[in-house]
């Protein structure tokens, strides 16, 4: 009788079973990269939001719109940057939606762009904003008086302020912040 040789069933099982756990590590480490690049891709969109909106600040410290943007006064959060006893900041604080539209005033994180309701921001004397909001974005602006040692505060005002925009969203059912920061000055009016 003649020996056969080859391989037996148990061999075959054996290389299937070793080719199963690479196919499925090459999936695992497939599906992992497609997350990263959509995570990515969010990423740069906050970031460039927060940017956008650093910008617009920016703009709003050169801009002199009495009743609405009162120039440097404007530049802060509501109910901060007192003068004369008035409050003059025009930024929101907290977090709210982002919409695709800043409003009439050009200026984003304002009443007329980010109110927290679904419908349109209505400010009385501006233009309803019904413009759509962003979804899975939220925007958080935060102005902070900073101390000049140069310029101690009494007799000269303010001169500088931090800035922070946070930019919030989802990825995966996972929550990520995108923050820029920076320094805004004023040394025109001192």
């Amino acid at each position: 009788m003649k020996s056969e040789s080859g391989f037996s069933y148990i061999d075959v099982m054996i290389a299937l079973v070793i080719l199963m756990f690479g196919i499925l590590g090459a999936t695992g480490a497939l599906t992992a990269n497609l997350l990263r690049s959509m995570e990515s891709e969010k990423q740069i969109i906050a970031k460039q939001m927060a940017l956008s909106t650093i910008e617009s600040i920016f703009s709003a410290r050169d801009i002199a719109r009495t009743g609405s943007l009162d120039g440097w006064h404007a530049v802060g959060n509501i109910g901060s940057n007192p003068v004369n006893g008035t409050p003059m900041g025009v930024f929101l604080s907290g977090w709210r939606p982002v919409r695709e539209d800043i409003g009439s005033d050009g200026v984003a994180g304002t009443l007329d762009d980010a109110c927290n309701a679904p419908g349109p921001c209505q400010v009385s004397g501006l233009p309803d904003n019904d413009s759509l909001i962003i979804p899975g974005f939220e925007r958080q602006i935060t102005i902070t008086d900073v101390a000049d040692a140069e310029r101690p505060s009494p007799p000269h005002a303010i001169a500088r302020r931090r800035i922070d925009v946070s930019i919030r969203y989802n990825v995966n059912l996972l929550v990520r912040e995108q923050t820029v920061s920076t320094i805004i000055a004023n040394y025109q009016d001192q």
